[in-house]
């Protein structure tokens, strides 16, 4: 047991079962670094408020990734191409819970879809998705969608923000595999150049291995149970700190062990010397980094916070190292540098040697050359940083490749728009707050550097012309020349209208003239001769009648002889009567007759609506004019025809039945007047013929019977006659005063219509005015207003640009804006935040003067990162100098050495950089660093660096010579081999990380790789300097 203790076997099972439970307990780290790799941003900034507001949007963006698709051709599209990639969109449709897809938008789903997401070149379509993250991870969605779209002709391609990210994690996974396989190889290489024995190296590897696979483990089951920080750079650091490093701690503990058995110690005296003194400087090197990266858990930046990992890993390695390397000291002794044999003592460095002690003969010579060298380099830094991640990734990878065919056949920006988030305390669809949001798109439309902006007003990324005051008073102005050229017709009409209504008063004239000739005509037949007639005609009638009636008796008593002289006389004369009245009477009813026919004649109202028409049609008249003067025209022509009608049916209803009964009465008094005639005849011939007595008897009674009948209804259609001719009469007396109203109303009409003609031309002239006022102000800036009505409100057409824009209690807008330069550049980037306190500034004294305003998306995220960095970064910086100054200060018992440490760290900081720079742009034909790459390269070359500054300043407080410049030559000839051996070998295991492939990873390796190349040259040039002048002033040492 104690021979166990002694030779430290605890320890190598306790680490095997601890390394072994790592092992077993490590969570599957693609995963985890898929999960962990976005970058956090502080929650006041504007992307982490604007990713709140877009999770409280609606269930179609709450929790989802953001992914574009592009159906690219070297060529135009041919139909056939379209309709395949159409049915490939429409089996995404409707397959969307298939794929977890939320919501999708496709280039033939509207107008604004058909001009943004086909390119203006007809080569390439585009389709943007938002899939849901509880679907599935990133990279699972990207594979199920790339096997979904691929289309027979086409090249497709999946990619968007959360692709790349998650791609360029990939890429780093990758690179990190390469760059440990590298790093092992590249030390195990170095350490047996260094110690000449292949046993050393492979129990260095197995020592630093040990402690990074359980500070690995330990690291990654924190974050994921407890959050801790984590990011796509935080395995790849551990990796490359722990081994360089850790193979640096190794070579000076092997270094001492060999050197304490050259000097003849035992193994466990040599062990525990070791463990003393390279141990002790170990631990205060070790605490010195462990502090600095330990400071950046005080970062606020989640990147920064990433790197606190490193610490853990530096803490575990120190136990590791100082607890299982001593049971291969003490079981192994000499073996362990096998197959050398001879252990010399302390080896100087020569080169360290000359910087050194020409540096203490002329401290303030070097300080100035060192000066003047460094200075111009430093200045030559520009610090401009490149915070496109996109260019991390390969252009060979599909998701960068897909980015680039949209940035060359769409606006760069498309594929990664900004977002302009308004978040208000009330409902913005109404017209007020929509003005507001149109001018603001307005305004950002016109800055410099966006390529279009869409809204809910503008969902085309165009004003819609219709919802303009200019557009909308064109339309005024257009329908007032209408009018005007209308109204210019309808006066011409209304002069014709004139001359027509002057034709009605003249025929309505006529009318009255014709009604009063007829009345007049009436008046003589009821007057004079024609009066007398009837009334000798209807006393004689009776008389008529008695006499046959006496001759019908006379007869009948006569016998066979009769005296018919005088009766012959008699009757002649009746029948002579009786004729002339039938005549008259038929005569009459003729006349009434005709006097009918000529009364049912209408006036001709045609050509008046003919004229009126003609001039309608030219004139151009609006329907609702055209109504206004129909009505009045049709009302002053129904009032005449409805006068005349009603006074034309009377007079034809009282004319057709007197003159029937007139016709009648005259054809029965012809009738009785040949029956006379007869009579008489035959009376007459009857004087010398007393024979026929009989046969005259039997005439005179048939005469007598029928003057019964015909006289009677002669005399009562005479009486008929009367009364009826006097009905005429007034009936027609009536008409002829209806006639003249007409007339005069006619006549009243035409006095008015020219008045009517100068009311239209005076309205013609206003309008006139009022078009010349509306024209010159629809072309004033005045009128190139937003104005949206309420009808339009309620539109179809509107509502689903309100679906597309706002969120779903309507308290929330957004406006898309698309840059026409790269959106992850620092352009765009900066331009992002520029148009959102632009958008702050517009709303300012309106009704939004509360709302939220942020913007999102990639330029606003690069934006964020930029400012967030740039500041977290030199807040972290000075943290990071004062712990390791702290540290320094325990160390070398002194204020002042840290304070010439930390410069000369510094100074081989900048100048790193800037040689980077210079690098790049020479060989890569890149004019900036990646933005990660200063952060990364200072807390490595401050954190490593102060380690090779602690190892001479140790070795320089164990020295025993009596002046301070010499204790510095000294110590600086001894330690140079281990901190010259130690540089090479951190710069080969950083320069395992070139071929990874990652732009941020190459620079900080080169960067780290210049700076420990300048830290070789500078330590013991400015340390010596700054010592000597410190403590022995600046006297030239003799030697």
């Amino acid at each position: 047991m104690k021979k166990f203790l002694k030779n430290h076997v605890f320890s190598i099972i306790a680490w095997l079962l601890i390394a072994l439970i790592s092992v077993l307990s490590l969570p599957n780290v693609n995963q985890l670094t898929r999960e962990h790799a976005e970058i956090t941003l502080p929650q006041d900034t504007q992307t982490t408020l604007a990713k709140t507001i877009n999770n409280q949007w609606s269930k179609k963006t709450k929790n989802t990734y953001e992914v574009a698709l592009v159906f690219h051709k070297a060529k135009q599209l041919s139909k056939a191409d379209k309709e395949r990639i159409s049915q490939t969109i429409a089996d995404l449709k409707d397959n969307k819970a298939h794929y977890g897809i939320k919501n999708i938008l496709a280039p033939n789903d509207n107008i604004a879809t058909k001009k943004k997401l086909k390119s203006k070149d007809k080569t390439t379509w585009l389709v943007q998705l938002n899939v849901s993250k509880s679907h599935g991870t990133i990279s699972a969605i990207n594979s199920e969608l790339q096997k979904a779209i691929k289309t027979t002709g086409v090249k497709t391609y999946v990619t968007g923000a959360d692709i790349l990210n998650d791609d360029f994690s990939a890429s780093i996974q990758e690179g990190i595999k390469k760059t440990e396989l590298i790093s092992v190889i590249f030390i195990f290489v170095v350490l047996v150049l260094v110690f000449r024995s292949p046993i050393v190296p492979l129990i260095s590897l197995f020592t630093v291995g040990v402690s990074f696979i359980t500070s690995f483990s330990i690291v990654t089951n924190l974050v994921k149970y407890s959050n801790f920080p984590f990011s796509n750079f935080t395995q790849v650091f551990m990796v490359i700190v722990l081994f360089g490093i850790g193979t640096d701690y190794n070579i000076l503990l092997y270094d001492k062990f060999k050197e304490n058995l050259g000097k003849g110690m035992a193994t466990a005296e040599a062990t525990k010397n070791a463990l003393h003194k390279a141990g002790k400087t170990i631990l205060f090197s070790g605490s010195s980094i462990l502090i600095g990266f330990s400071a950046l858990g005080l970062a606020k930046f989640s990147i920064y916070q990433s790197a606190t990992g490193v610490a853990v890993g530096v803490a575990v390695l120190l136990l590791v190292l100082l607890t299982l390397n001593p049971f291969f000291m003490m079981t192994l002794s000499a073996k362990m540098f096998w197959p050398v044999k001879k252990f010399e003592g302390e080896s100087e460095s020569k080169i360290w040697h000359f910087l050194a002690s020409n540096s203490a003969r002329r401290p303030i010579l070097h300080l100035i050359i060192t000066f003047l060298i460094v200075t111009p380099l430093m200045a030559l830094y520009s610090n401009h940083l490149n915070y496109d991640d996109t260019d991390e990734i390969s252009d060979t990878v599909p998701s960068k490749a897909g980015l680039l065919v949209v940035q060359k056949h769409f606006s760069k920006g498309m594929a990664m728009p900004s977002y302009l988030y308004i978040k208000a305390d009330h409902t913005l669809d109404n017209e007020k707050d929509l003005k507001l949001i149109d001018a603001l798109t307005r305004q950002l439309q016109a800055s410099k550097d966006v390529s279009f902006a869409t809204s809910v007003t503008e969902p085309y990324g165009e004003k819609v012309d219709q919802l303009y005051v200019n557009s909308q008073l064109n339309t005024v102005v257009d329908g007032v020349s209408k009018a005007q050229a209308g109204l210019g017709k309808l006066s011409t009409g209304s002069t014709q209208v004139t001359s027509g209504v002057s034709q009605l008063a003249s025929g309505s004239q006529t009318l009255t003239n014709g009604l009063n000739t007829l009345t007049q005509s009436l008046n003589s037949q009821l007057s004079g001769a024609n009066v007398s007639q009837l009334a000798q005609l209807q006393s004689g009638l009776p008389k008529i009648n008695a006499g046959i009636q006496e001759l019908n008796s006379a007869l009948q008593k006569s016998g066979n002889t009769i005296d018919t002289h005088g009766l012959t006389n008699n009757l002649s004369s009746a029948a002579q009567n009786a004729k002339t009245i039938g005549n008259n009477l038929t005569t009459a009813g003729q006349i009434l007759t005709s006097l009918k026919s000529s009364s049912t004649s209408s006036i001709d109202t045609n050509q008046i609506i003919a004229s009126y028409r003609q001039v309608e049609a030219k004139a151009g008249l609006s329907t609702a004019q055209k109504q206004v003067m129909e009505q009045a025209l049709s009302t002053i022509l129904g009032q005449v025809n409805s006068e005349v009608a009603a006074q034309k049916t009377k007079t034809a209803a009282a004319l057709t039945q007197v003159a029937n009964n007139l016709q009648a009465a005259g054809l029965a008094d012809q009738s009785l007047g040949n029956s006379l005639s007869s009579v008489a005849t035959t009376l007459q011939g009857m004087s010398s013929l007393t024979s026929q007595v009989k046969t005259l008897q039997a005439q005179v009674n048939q005469l007598a019977t029928a003057s019964n009948v015909a006289l009677p209804g002669a005399s009562q259609a005479l009486n008929k006659l009367s009364s009826g001719l006097s009905q005429v009469n007034s009936a027609v007396s009536s008409a002829a005063i209806g006639s003249s109203q007409i007339t005069s109303g006619a006549n009243t009409l035409k006095d008015k219509t020219p008045a009517l003609t100068n009311g239209i031309d005076k309205v013609n002239s206003g309008l006139g005015s009022g078009s010349t006022y509306l024209a010159g102000l629809a072309d004033s800036s005045a009128s190139d207003t937003f104005y949206i009505p309420k009808k339009y409100l309620q539109s179809s057409l509107f509502k689903k640009s309100v679906s597309n824009y706002m969120s779903h209690d309507k308290k929330t807008t957004k406006i898309i804006v698309v840059f026409d330069s790269n959106p992850s550049a620092a352009k765009a980037a900066k331009k992002s935040h520029q148009l959102s306190q632009m958008a702050k500034k517009a709303l300012a004294g309106t009704d939004l003067k509360n709302a939220e305003v942020v913007m999102g998306g990639q330029s606003s995220r690069i934006q964020d990162t930029k400012e967030t960095a740039s500041s977290d970064f030199a807040r972290t910086a000075v943290i990071m100098l004062i712990g390791i100054g702290l540290a320094l200060v325990v160390v070398t018992r002194s204020i002042l050495q840290p304070f010439f440490i930390l410069g000369t760290l510094i100074v081989a900081y900048f100048m790193s950089l800037t040689a980077n720079e210079w690098l790049i742009n020479t060989f890569v034909g890149k004019s900036m660093l990646t933005w990660n790459t200063p952060f990364f390269s200072f807390i490595m070359l401050i954190a490593l660096g102060v380690d090779y500054s602690i190892f001479l300043m140790m070795r320089y407080r164990e020295m025993d010579e009596t002046t301070a410049g010499e204790k510095m030559i000294h110590a600086s000839s001894i330690i140079g081999t281990v901190v010259i051996s130690a540089a090479i070998i951190l710069g080969g295991t950083f320069a395992a990380l070139m071929p990874s492939g990652i732009p941020t990873l190459i620079e900080v390796a080169i960067s780290v790789i210049i700076g420990l190349a300048l830290l070789v040259i500078l330590m013991p040039i400015v340390l010596t300097s700054l010592v000597k002048i410190t403590y022995d002033g600046i006297k030239k040492e003799k030697h």
